[in-house]
């Protein structure tokens, strides 16, 4: 018989559900747009006094243009963007307790020579009255961005531009069939050594480029999402609970809880590694033992 839930029977990600997701046309849009919304109303509820988030901003990272000799405005799209208004005052949220990161390696080993041969000159750039500045810039990483998709290449000069204006970066990639979104990192959709199937990077190029540091969080099939500090203005920082954010999400789509059926298969189950498919058939044992009924 059919087993649902109202809610998430997995520790962290939903393997059947993201599985399912990945390869259902739209499927990784449905995913991005939701996430996005959940993981902004955690945001504001979390962020400290004089801070918010905002989704689908545009930011104008001023730059030069080699082919006309001119400044120019390059329009950038976060998922989110999180800005300081100074003077507002809110209650502190409770302390919360962070996941050590897997690696911590320099930026300049993330970019890739595409990256550092656009010749452009970028710097922050404020947003004007008494909305601040863009702090920190949040993606939710689609196919089309990782390498082979059709936007693979505009993404990483647009992660360039990002980083190099001084903006914090935050990518989210919980798209284990396709290669990590930076090189150095090892691919678990080929099966490769030490890989692991989901992964959030944190980039901080502060004081300078050359001497920030990207901080890695990669997490496996029965690992709970990992709570993380993300950079904000000066020494500020903001640890953030992913799992909350991910199993509210999930309790709350209707359309999530429906599709899931624990009692079949995993799809594209051959996607994942010998040690992964013995460690989500050792859960789906446990969860058909205990709901099926």
């Amino acid at each position: 018989m059919p087993i649902h839930s109202e809610k998430s029977l997995y520790p962290g990600i939903n393997i059947h559900l993201n599985s399912l997701l990945q390869n259902e046309p739209g499927g990784g849009s449905n995913f991005h747009a939701e996430f996005i919304i959940y993981l902004r109303e955690h945001l504001d509820r979390v962020l400290p006094p004089g801070y918010f988030s905002r989704s689908e901003k545009s930011l104008q990272i001023e730059g030069f243009d080699p082919a006309s000799g001119k400044e120019q405005l390059t329009p950038l799209r976060p998922d989110i963007s999180l800005y300081r208004v100074p003077g507002w005052t809110f209650a502190e949220p409770a302390p919360l307790e962070t996941t050590p990161p897997t690696a911590i390696i320099p930026i300049a080993d993330t970019l890739t020579e595409e990256e550092t041969l656009t010749g452009l000159v970028i710097y922050q750039a404020g947003e004007g009255g008494t909305l601040g500045r863009p702090i920190t810039r949040i993606e939710v990483l689609s196919p089309t961005n990782k390498p082979g998709g059709s936007y693979h290449i505009p993404y990483l000069i647009k992660r360039g531009d990002t980083l190099k204006s001084g903006l914090r970066l935050v990518e989210i990639d919980f798209l284990h069939e396709t290669p990590p979104v930076i090189p150095v990192l090892p691919d678990y959709s080929k099966g490769e050594s030490g890989a692991q199937p989901f992964t959030i990077l944190i980039s901080d190029p502060r004081p300078t480029l050359e001497q920030g540091h990207t901080t890695i969080y990669s997490f496996g099939v029965d690992n709970a999402l990992p709570i993380v500090d993300i950079p904000l203005a000066g020494a500020d920082h903001l640890p953030v609970d992913f799992g909350l954010v991910y199993h509210h999400m999930y309790e709350n789509v209707r359309f999530f809880r429906m599709v899931i059926d624990y009692s079949q298969d995993v799809p594209h189950f051959g996607r994942y590694t010998e040690a992964d498919r013995e460690k989500i058939q050792a859960r789906l044992a446990v969860i058909r033992q205990q709901h099926g009924g």
